[in-house]
């Protein structure tokens, strides 16, 4: 494998853990923002939409750990580049469950506040449900699911290459 390859690799792979870090901090800063906490250095702010607030801040936790877990899964499938065969299990392995784990956030994200706002509608009784999703939760589905069918592609990728391998 090249030089150039892996050390591209490696400098995403910083980045992937940089990125996970912060938006975990930043989730966590909103939500102490909201009880006043950080005065006026820290000015973090968290759209609950139609949601409750409360809701808002639980859907804001649950997508941050499982964003700031994907990008982790990532980062050791990047630190993997260079070291293994081009498709090894423990690449393939870390690469599916970060698809996995960026699937399930986007999900999350998308679903949660439906099937709360949903539940707020029936405990209403009027019949009124009002959702709104935008173009921005597609395109973060469509992104999400194109990557858990690339970890899947991997998968068979790895499998092909042990086949080979015990062939020669």
């Amino acid at each position: 494998m090249s030089t150039s390859l892996a050390r591209h690799a490696r400098l995403l792979r910083y980045a992937a853990l940089a990125a996970g870090a912060f938006y975990m901090v930043a989730t966590l800063a909103a939500l102490l923002a909201l009880n006043g906490w950080g005065g006026r250095f820290v000015s973090a702010t968290l759209e609950p939409g139609a949601l409750p607030l409360r809701w808002a801040a639980w859907t804001a936790v649950v997508v941050a750990l499982l964003i700031g877990t994907a990008l982790f899964e990532l980062a050791r499938m990047l630190g993997r580049v260079g070291r293994d065969r081009v498709f090894s299990a423990d690449a393939t392995r870390h690469f599916r469950r970060f698809a996995l784990l960026f699937l399930l956030a986007a999900i999350v994200r998308v679903a949660l506040p439906a099937v709360v706002m949903s539940a707020d509608a029936i405990a209403r009784a009027d019949g009124l449900l009002r959702m709104s999703f935008d173009a921005g939760d597609l395109v973060t589905l469509t992104v999400a699911a194109l990557f858990w069918l690339v970890a899947r592609l991997f998968d068979e990728a790895a499998r092909l290459e042990d086949d080979s391998r015990s062939i020669v």
